[in-house]
C-alpha cells in the first residue's frame, strides 16, 4: 500500500496574534514603568520632606539650647535691635569643659537672625568673652531653607515687647521651606523654651 506524503507546511504565528502579543507586552511594559516613576517620584518626596523636617529640628535644637542657657533676652546689644526675627541673648561664659564661670560677671552674646543678603539662611552669631570664654566669636549658618522665623514671649513678638526684664521665656515659629524638582515643601515648628539662668 502506497502513503501519501504530506506536504510539509510551516506552522508560525500569524501577523494578527503576534501583534496581539506586542501589544500586550507594550501595555505590561508601561504599567510597570509608571508604577517605577510612581515609586520614584513618592521616594524622592519622602526624601525632601524627610530632610527638611530633620533641617527643622536641627535648628530648633540650636536655639532651644542656648536660650535655655540663656541669663536674660536683651532688647539690644552692639549694632543688633531685637525684633520678632531677631532673638538676641545674653549667656554665660563657660570653660572648656562647658562648665559657667562666673554668671553675674562674666557673659557671651548669642544673636540669631536672618543674613541680611540672603533671607532664607538664619545665622547664629556668637561675640564671646574675650580672654575669659571658651566660646568662640563666630558667625555661622545654621539653616538656609528657612521661609520664616517669629521670637515672641507671651504671644508678643520681640519687636514690640516694652520690658525686657519680664521675658521668662521665648517661643519659636519656624517654617522651613525647600523646593525640589519643582514642588515646593513646607514645614512650621513651634515650641517655647524657657531660660533657666533667668534670676
Amino acid at each position: 500500500m502506497k502513503t501519501k506524503k504530506k506536504k510539509f507546511s510551516p506552522e508560525g504565528f500569524t501577523l494578527i496574534e503576534m501583534l496581539v502579543v506586542v501589544g500586550i507586552a507594550a501595555f505590561i511594559v508601561l504599567a510597570l514603568l509608571s508604577l517605577y516613576t510612581w515609586g520614584q517620584k513618592y521616594f524622592i518626596s519622602q526624601s525632601a520632606r524627610a530632610d527638611n523636617l530633620r533641617a527643622g529640628r536641627h535648628v530648633l535644637n540650636w536655639i532651644s539650647r542656648d536660650i535655655k542657657e540663656g541669663i536674660e533676652v536683651l532688647s539690644s546689644y552692639n549694632t543688633y535691635t531685637a525684633s520678632d526675627s531677631c532673638l538676641i541673648l545674653k549667656v554665660p561664659s563657660v570653660d572648656s569643659s562647658g562648665v559657667i564661670i562666673d554668671i553675674a560677671n562674666d557673659v557671651d552674646y548669642i544673636i540669631y537672625r536672618p543674613n541680611p543678603s540672603y533671607s532664607n539662611r538664619l545665622e547664629r552669631i556668637v561675640d564671646a568673652k574675650d580672654g575669659v570664654s571658651s566660646r568662640s566669636d563666630v558667625t555661622r549658618t545654621v539653616a538656609d531653607k528657612v521661609g520664616s522665623i517669629v521670637f515672641s514671649s507671651g504671644g508678643i513678638g520681640l519687636g514690640s515687647v516694652s520690658d525686657f526684664t519680664q521675658v521668662f521665656s521665648v517661643n519659636v515659629a519656624l517654617t522651613n521651606r525647600q523646593s525640589w524638582m519643582g514642588k515646593t515643601y513646607q514645614d512650621t515648628f513651634n515650641t517655647m523654651i524657657k531660660l533657666r539662668n533667668k534670676s
